[in-house]
């Protein structure tokens, strides 16, 4: 059965096989793990995680920022996971910035990557080495290369306030973040998370909380495949988990199933463009205006998803907060209720309104435009729509359909210009 397969019957909890293990969070934390876990029987799994190919995938620097070239001696399906860290020997890691099939062929393939060493140079040909997979904030930044490296520097800072990394460390390595992960593998954080029950019997991914609700989910279509990589994404969420709670906050864990089922009937609603594609494989981007994320698909049944919450979605006291925190003792909250201003706000969609306001502009012309990934940009549009500052159109000087600005829309661009001026 397929991820989208048990995702419709994750609707029906009754009817579903997967099953949501006991929740597991550090002391004084205010985030926590659930183990996502499905009965048997599995279907044959034809693939193998990068993790998996002990060396048989070589990948060498194109030359290029934004491109390492794989090549496949595996003979099978080889994943490799948005965010994984090919560490590089003589030349800058990187990150590829969407999840990828390598096919069972030697042929070279080029895989869309971001910079994860911002300092060190490019050395063209030069080999790297498959490591872990970044942390979240990372990954959600993935796809711009400034905003990856302001998120690596950031991160550095987070985990060196915590006691990770010594400040003159920080200030030496704070953009490699291969050596900070690296840095950090012995501190008392890691140490800690190194006790998380990871690898459960029948466990295929897992579900990750904040005091929002629901901020990540991943989930594979069998055991094995998350056994291979389950301590490095676990790792992933050190932000999250470590993040210390308020002695005023009761963390209610009782109440993850409940929210988790919830959350996971945004799904077949999303939004699903396509990202890459082979002769065998799709990856496509998924959004809605709360999370983003990626589904995997191998010979037409998906393999792997995974869903973040945007990371510039404002928080939301109303919601699933309420669900997770006990009482009201000690939180505050307040929010604009103007939801344009707060949209203007958001990663490019003040940009999204000014080129659409300069000429109507198709969605791949705003690839190249906005200075977004695909699937911020695809949020964008679509609350855009929602609020009634864009519609879909057609321009006059071809005929063809595009995005255009409504009266609404010109309104809040030519407000928002003042107030920037």
């Amino acid at each position: 059965m397929s991820i989208m397969s048990l995702v419709k019957t994750l609707i029906n909890p009754d009817q579903t096989t997967i099953k949501l293990g006991e929740p597991w969070k550090l002391p004084k934390a205010s985030g926590f793990i659930v183990p996502i876990l499905r009965d048997p029987p599995y279907n044959k799994r034809g693939y193998i995680l990068i993790q998996e190919a002990e060396g048989k995938v070589d990948f060498r620097d194109s030359g290029g920022i934004s491109g390492v070239d794989a090549e496949n001696k595996t003979g099978k399906y080889v994943l490799i996971r948005k965010g994984t860290m090919l560490k590089g020997q003589g030349t800058q890691s990187r990150a590829p910035i969407h999840s990828f099939i390598l096919e069972p062929k030697i042929d070279v393939v080029r895989v869309p990557v971001n910079c994860i060493h911002q300092t060190h140079g490019i050395s063209g040909g030069a080999m790297f080495h498959a490591e872990g997979v970044a942390p979240l904030s990372v990954q959600a930044n993935l796809g711009e290369q400034s905003s990856t490296w302001s998120s690596i520097r950031r991160y550095s800072a987070k985990v060196a306030k915590q006691g990770g990394m010594a400040e003159s460390t920080r200030v030496s390595n704070g953009d490699n973040l291969v050596g900070v992960e690296t840095i950090t593998q012995g501190d008392t954080v890691a140490d800690a998370l190194q006790n998380i029950p990871g690898d459960h019997v029948n466990q295929v991914g897992v579900a990750v909380f904040d005091l929002e609700g629901v901020i990540a989910v991943e989930i594979f279509d069998h055991p094995e495949s998350w056994c291979a990589f389950s301590g490095s994404i676990i790792r992933s969420y050190r932000e999250v988990l470590t993040e210390e709670a308020s002695e005023l906050i009761e963390i209610r864990t009782e109440k993850a199933g409940e929210v988790f089922w919830r959350y996971m009937k945004r799904l077949p609603k999303m939004e699903k463009i396509l990202i890459t594609e082979t002769t065998k494989s799709k990856v496509w981007n998924i959004s809605d205006n709360v999370a983003t994320g990626e589904i995997t698909e191998l010979e037409g049944e998906e393999i792997h998803l995974m869903l973040n919450r945007h990371m510039d979605t404002p928080p939301d006291p109303f919601g699933e907060l309420q669900d997770i925190m006990g009482g009201a003792g000690g939180v505050e909250a307040s929010i604009s209720t103007d939801e344009t201003e707060q949209y203007v706000q958001r990663r490019g969609g003040f940009q999204l309104l000014q080129k659409l306001g300069q000429m109507p502009q198709r969605f791949s012309e705003l690839l190249e435009s906005v200075d977004v990934s695909r699937g911020t940009l695809s949020t964008r549009v679509k609350e855009a729509e929602d609020l009634g500052l864009v519609e879909k159109g057609i321009r006059k000087t071809n005929g063809h359909p595009a995005y255009i600005l409504t009266e609404e829309g010109e309104e809040v661009k030519k407000e928002s210009e003042k107030k920037a001026k």
